[in-house]
């Protein structure tokens, strides 16, 4: 080995190094990049998780606000409507009191336009 073979391989093993930190700098600034954008997008979806959870917390309350209108309406249709008819009582189920007003509406109409045509 001579002495200008050394320095020309110490220049060629400088430039190798050199151009193997540029590119180590080169990956770990993608990768800051990368983390810089992960980390904004988890941040985003943590927000929109905590959205979702409120709605769904939202959601939940008028569920069981409905459940407990429907359990009280079917409590409400089991027990039977009483009518009094004299010495006893008449049970009439909400379906069939709608019907008898209906027709008692209807009785009185007839009534009256009867009576409106009689004079």
């Amino acid at each position: 080995m001579t002495q200008h073979e050394l320095p020309v391989q110490g220049g060629a093993m400088q430039n190798i190094i050199q151009m193997a930190l540029q590119g180590l700098w080169e990956r770990a600034q993608k990768a800051v990049e990368l983390i810089s954008r992960l980390r904004s997008e988890n941040a985003d979806l943590v927000q929109r998780v905590e959205e979702l959870e409120a709605a769904q917390r939202a959601f939940e309350a008028q569920l069981a606000e409905k459940d407990h209108l429907i359990t009280t309406l079917q409590e409400k249709k089991a027990t039977p409507t009483s009518v009094d008819v004299g010495d006893g009582l008449l049970y009439l189920s909400p379906d069939e009191r709608e019907a008898l007003e209906r027709q008692i509406g209807d009785l009185l109409r007839r009534i009256n336009a009867h009576l409106g045509s009689s004079r």
